[in-house]
């Protein structure tokens, strides 16, 4: 049974403790956060101080860190993980980033020997669990797979390296776009005289019930959902641009997060305060 690292213990990487202390690896973790790695402790991990430490002990890394500067640092820093990997690493990198974070760091993994996918996660899918979004060759995912049936309930391959990314940004066009019409739509009734309610008490529609009662606060830990869906829609913007694809609605999608990021604090990070973007503009709050 291979020795398992883990680079992050916030909302995802708890999910990874659980289930692989469960399983009966061996796992050591690091993470900025004293509390959190408290919490990898009190369930059977072992701590150390830095991300090469934990590239020394484990045959198996998983990074899940906020975004690409977090990667960026976890690998390169002074203390990063890149310096000590070989021939015997397998990096999983979980995190949601830029795809050409995923790209810069296969080649430079396997400059040193070591294998390297990309891995984003997804929680919030209309299928029940955690799945996973693969890219990388696929003799590195096969190598992968083992660990990738412990720590998510389903996975899949999508292409070479960068392709993963891209799917899961694809994804999160459709949440943050999803919910930035819903809360168009609720303020729309609500500013009119209607009560948006209705449409899942009688539609049976799934609209947060946060649009509802104005509940702000964060719904999980770290970033939260709205500046992750910030993040990872400013993402795709620039992929798209790269590349000459048009987003027209995405754009529009993405400057109402942005507006709204100004007007919640790191106590009210959760999605749904993206209501108060429309009932500014329409001056009903």
């Amino acid at each position: 049974m291979s020795d398992i690292g883990l680079i992050g213990v916030g909302y995802i990487g708890k999910l990874f403790v659980e289930r692989l202390c469960g399983a009966g690896y061996s796992l050591t973790v690091f993470d900025v956060d004293n509390e959190q790695v408290k919490y990898a402790l009190d369930r059977g991990a072992t701590a150390v101080t830095s991300p090469n430490e934990v590239g020394e002990v484990a045959d198996v890394i998983l990074i899940a860190v906020p975004g690409s500067s977090e990667v960026e640092e976890t690998m390169e820093s002074e203390s990063g993980l890149l310096e000590v990997l070989d021939d015997d690493k397998l990096v999983i990198d979980v995190t949601t980033t830029h795809p050409e974070i995923s790209i810069k760091y296969e080649k430079r993994c396997a400059d040193r020997g070591a294998r390297f996918i990309e891995a984003p996660i997804t929680g919030a899918a209309p299928r029940r669990g955690y799945q996973m979004m693969i890219g990388g060759t696929n003799e590195n995912y096969k190598e992968a797979v083992d660990i990738l049936d412990v720590i998510c309930h389903d996975h899949i391959r999508v292409g070479e390296i960068g392709k993963g990314t891209i799917f899961k940004l694809g994804l999160q066009m459709r949440y943050a776009g999803q919910n930035a019409l819903d809360a168009e739509i609720v303020e729309y009734a609500r500013d009119n005289g209607v009560d948006p309610k209705l449409f899942n008490d009688f539609f049976g529609m799934d609209i947060w019930e946060q649009y509802f009662t104005g509940d702000f606060s964060q719904d999980i830990e770290g970033m939260g959902g709205f500046s992750i869906w910030n993040k990872d829609i400013g993402y795709a913007r620039d992929v798209a641009h790269r590349n000459g694809t048009a987003l027209p609605i995405n754009n529009v999608v993405h400057e109402a997060y942005k507006a709204t990021m100004r007007q919640t604090d790191e106590n009210k990070g959760h999605a749904a305060s993206l209501i108060k973007y429309w009932q500014l503009l329409n001056n009903s709050r």
